[in-house]
């Protein structure tokens, strides 16, 4: 079990768009919180971005995230519905 395991789906949603602003600093990501829209659609991101994006989850929420998963995080509410059962 983590610390995190009283977060709620807000808390984490609100970690992920910092996560995300931290990864990408010139972008704005105030409206990345979009549950149903793809984050490359929001913000400009390469696969490297996404990866240091993935590595902050999985250091912050000491989880593992392997790579045949990485479909389930485009958007806000497939990543949410993602983690949340893995940090709880």
């Amino acid at each position: 079990m983590t610390e995190e395991v009283d977060m709620t789906r807000e808390e984490v949603k609100d970690n992920l768009v910092k996560i995300i602003g931290e990864v990408l600093p010139g972008e704005d990501v105030s409206d990345i919180a979009d549950d149903n829209v793809p984050f490359v659609n929001r913000v400009e991101m390469d696969s490297m971005d996404f990866l240091d994006i993935v590595l902050s989850l999985t250091k912050e929420y000491k989880i593992d995230i392997p790579d045949s998963d990485f479909s389930h995080l485009r958007t806000m509410k497939d990543t949410l519905d993602y983690l949340m059962p893995k940090i709880s």
